[in-house]
């Protein structure tokens, strides 16, 4: 499905049905305020027939056909119930309001907190190929248009079916002509309307579009803000997002301009329709067969549905600009995990921490990364996982954390398939750090709290004090509860990544993943760190990727890949005396580094 299929194609049904699924659960209480509505435009028509009465009976104490206690009392009870009316349109517009915005927060909460939800849940693979910009511009916009949704049905729809069908019949009663132009001019007028929204609405898709762009280069921008501080490209990003904004700005002006020619139409149409609401009244006032109070009457039903029939306008406005929202949005929820768990899979708790990748083929993009690949690394075992960029380092990595999914053969943990088990449970038993270390914009302590939120104080402060953090905390203005900054930014490079070495110190797994986990220490902090983590590995399942050669000559077993096989294994001090590739690395790199991993 292309990109423009799905940016002008808004799948009403679908979404509307999304819509009330979010809406089910406070059913009662929008039954409530339909009810309230109803009985709210009842009262507003029954001002216009206390006006009716009022004229009529001005008209004949003028003409002294009644007596002058008479007129006054018909005074009276004309200002008794124009008061209760009064007093209960105040009212009901008050709780119309608070139960309105009681339901407008519920869903938008329940809206975010959903798709939120949903969109964590979703696979590696979708988020490394979606911008997080646009996502968040998304849900921001979806929960607006839940809000102009509801407005709509609320403020709008509901209230212009009351009138026109209260305010037809009862001008049905007093003069059918005019309730039959009255209808026809509701429904000319609505249906010109949806008729402009909906040629209008692949505008307004353009812009929502152009917007998501925008807001995608904005996030970009500030998440990459350090690299175009070091390259001067401050005018380069400027002209790059200058000529975004102007494209947002000629669509939203294209969009805008179909505005003009709606506003135009209506009133044209509300025009028209108003003197022919006169004209029929008007005869039948001249025959005699209606009062001077009727006309009042009919002219100001007229103008009440008028006053809506505008406002109907905006809501359908909302309405369109809800649906595409909705539809940007929505489609998320069409997505499922392409990583699933199996309908009976089971917690996983590692009792040895054996590890096998047993005759495992792996297709990425189009492109065969592994071909009947086989490893088993004993529990307890440190074992090193050597080679070139692209040899597939990483990538067993993220095989094992069920990033993606094996195409054929299987990955054991205890001799058990991964995929029997939950990729939660599977992934709270293993521990990482993650070669880039991005921190949450929290304290450092709530940081590497995230991978035991039940630990006590006492073992984060060891973690910190093992990890050779505690004296750089020390010299923090607020200590450990020091706010590190979006991804990390306040803390050098070196101080992040001891921060995601506590953290996996905390969470004191079986089974341990250090990725690069000292390149960016410099290397009397790394000498330092070096004996925790052997300390951290001992009676742990270790698999290390590393380019300091330091910690690789550790290793109990070192594996050297290539292009997605295994070209050598063993020790160091076995490795080294062997011609290969180990050692060809070993003499390109002696000052204690191997070739940098893109993967």
């Amino acid at each position: 499905m292309s990109k423009r299929y799905k940016r002008e194609d808004i799948d009403f049904s679908y979404n509307l049905k999304l819509y009330f699924s979010f809406l089910k659960p406070y059913r009662l209480l929008f039954s409530a305020l339909v009810l309230l509505i109803i009985a709210y435009e009842f009262f507003r028509l029954g001002t216009n027939l206390l006006f009716k009465r009022l004229i009529d009976q001005g008209t004949f104490f003028s003409a002294g056909s009644i007596e002058h206690s008479v007129f006054v009392a018909v005074l009276g009870a004309i200002a008794v119930a124009y008061l209760g009316i009064v007093v209960f349109r105040v009212f009901g517009k008050w709780l119309n309001l608070h139960l309105l915005n009681r339901l407008e927060v519920d869903l938008i909460v329940d809206l975010k907190r959903y798709f939120y939800n949903h969109l964590v849940g979703l696979s590696h693979k979708f988020h490394t190929t979606h911008k997080t910009g646009s996502l968040i511009s998304r849900i921001i916009r979806g929960a607006g248009g839940i809000e102009r949704m509801t407005d709509f049905l609320v403020f709008n729809l509901f209230p212009v079916s009351g009138q026109v069908i209260i305010g037809g019949i009862s001008l049905a009663y007093f003069d059918w002509p005019s309730s039959l132009v009255l209808l026809f001019t509701a429904v000319l007028f609505i249906g010109y309307s949806l008729y402009l929204q909906q040629i209008q609405r692949p505008a307004t898709n353009a812009v929502n579009y152009a917007e998501d762009i925008e807001k995608a280069m904005i996030s970009d921008t500030f998440t990459n803000i350090d690299s175009i501080k070091y390259y001067g490209k401050e005018e380069l990003i400027g002209k790059r997002y200058r000529a975004l904004s102007q494209a947002s700005r000629d669509k939203q002006l294209h969009n805008w301009g179909y505005y003009r020619w709606l506003d135009a139409g209506q009133l044209a149409i509300l025009s028209i329709g108003l003197l022919a609401t006169l004209y029929f009244p008007m005869r039948a006032f001249i025959a005699g067969q209606i009062t001077l109070g009727t006309i009042t009457f009919i002219y100001a039903t007229y103008g009440v549905v008028l006053e809506s029939l505008f406002g109907l306008t905006g809501g359908i406005r909302n309405f369109y600009r809800s649906m595409a929202d909705f539809n940007d949005l929505f489609q998320y929820n069409k997505l499922e995990n392409d990583i699933k768990d199996a309908p009976a899979a089971e917690p996983l708790i590692i009792s040895k921490g054996t590890i096998e990748f047993r005759n495992v083929s792996f297709k990425y993009h189009n492109r065969w990364l592994f071909r009947n690949f086989s490893l088993f690394i004993p529990a307890n075992k440190r074992v090193a996982l050597v080679g070139s960029s692209g040899s597939g380092k990483s990538t067993l990595i993220k095989l094992l954390y069920r990033f993606y999914d094996v195409d054929e053969g299987e990955i054991l943990i205890d001799g058990k398939d991964i995929r029997s088990f939950s990729q939660k449970s599977l992934r709270s038993e293993l521990s990482i750090v993650p070669q880039e270390c991005v921190l949450f914009d929290d304290s450092v302590y709530n940081n590497i709290l995230f991978s035991r939120p039940d630990a006590t104080r006492r073992e984060v402060m060891r973690a910190i004090s093992s990890a050779q953090l505690a004296q750089t905390v020390k010299i923090f203005h607020k200590q450990e509860q020091t706010i590190v900054g979006e991804r990390g930014v306040r803390l050098s490079g070196g101080e992040k990544q001891r921060v995601s070495i506590a953290r996996a110190l905390l969470a004191n797994k079986r089974v341990l993943v250090l990725d690069e986990a000292t390149s960016s220490l410099d290397s009397e902090t790394e000498h330092e760190i070096q004996e925790d983590l052997q300390h951290l590995m001992k009676g742990r399942t270790s698999l290390i990727i590393a380019h300091r050669l330091s910690t690789i000559m550790r290793a109990d077993i070192i594996v050297v890949l290539d292009n997605g096989k295994i070209v050598q294994k063993g020790a160091h001090r076995q490795l080294i005396t062997k011609h290969g590739v180990y050692k060809r690395l070993w003499n390109l790199q002696k000052g204690g580094y191997l070739a940098n991993d893109d993967e």
